[in-house]
């Protein structure tokens, strides 16, 4: 797995987490509804973890939640929402998704030069958190 599909597994892996501590007790969507969601989440950080297709399930979960658990939401790192792609991008603005793209291309860019490059420190440098 690449640095930059690490960096995505773990956001996969974090909200995970945290909607297995929500899900099971959520007052606004049935027990099955729950159960349904959380399994899908399941099989996205197995399949990803397995490398298998897993970019429309993402996009399927993520926007589920966006407009069926608005209270997770808040949850949902922006940056999945650029990995995933597809309909996820409509709930990105323009500056985002230029920010966005400019990472992927220095990413790109350094990963030829060197291999080993950190996605989580380029992705922190253009958005000034270093």
């Amino acid at each position: 797995m690449t640095k930059r599909n690490d960096y995505y597994f773990q956001l996969c892996a974090e909200l995970h987490e945290h909607c297995a501590k929500i899900l099971p007790n959520h007052p606004a969507h049935s027990e099955e509804s729950n159960t349904e969601l959380l399994d899908k989440i399941s099989r996205l950080t197995d399949s990803f973890a397995k490398s298998d297709d897993y970019i429309a399930l993402g996009q399927d979960i993520i926007t589920h939640i966006i407009s069926h658990y608005p209270d997770i939401t808040p949850q949902v790192h922006r940056d999945l929402l650029w990995f995933f792609g597809g309909d996820c991008l409509h709930y990105l603005g323009d500056d985002e998704l230029q920010r966005y793209q400019a990472i992927e291309e220095l990413y790109y860019e350094q990963c030829v030069e060197t291999p080993e490059v950190s996605y989580r420190n380029i992705r922190a440098q253009q958005f000034g958190l270093h």
